[in-house]
């Protein structure tokens, strides 16, 4: 790998290696990819697996707040929660606050599902993050964190 030019170098010019968006782009489109080869050998995708370890964390969540949480839309988050809930690994009802509001639930067997998963997502944090320490990981999250913040408030 290169080495980085200056911080003051980006504004003389571009260099896509001094440019942080680059390396968020890749490293995610990489992560991507190498969790769509992991998940497969538990027959599922990026997405389900999200919305899956959203409703995990939560315990049950509603479709608006998957949405959210996985940065996708409604509509979107809607159709993987009925495959989901086809394939047996959630269920939804109506939120007894809001009956508007459909809540999803992980069934025995979207937590069995989950657990799968979950091993093969530790394979995969472990190996993006080996040889960094834990301090190094949390002040990255804080970065990107306070630039995720900034760019919100555009």
């Amino acid at each position: 790998m290169s080495q980085l030019p200056p911080s003051s170098d980006i504004d003389s010019g571009f260099h896509r290696d001094a440019f942080p968006f680059y390396w968020i782009v890749n490293v995610y489109a990489r992560y991507t990819q190498v969790m769509e080869i992991e998940l497969k050998k538990v027959q599922l995708d990026v997405s389900r697996f999200r919305v899956l370890m959203i409703t995990e964390q939560y315990g049950k969540a509603s479709i608006s707040q998957i949405s959210e949480y996985a940065m996708t839309k409604m509509p979107t988050v809607t159709k993987i929660v009925g495959r989901l809930r086809d394939d047996g690994m959630v269920t939804t009802a109506s939120s007894t606050q809001d009956a508007r509001v459909t809540e999803v639930m992980l069934t025995d067997a979207g937590r069995e599902k989950v657990a799968d998963a979950h091993r093969l997502a530790s394979k995969v944090f472990e190996k993006g993050f080996k040889g960094m320490s834990a301090a190094q990981r949390d002040k990255m999250n804080l970065s990107l964190a306070k630039v995720l913040d900034n760019l919100n408030d555009l």
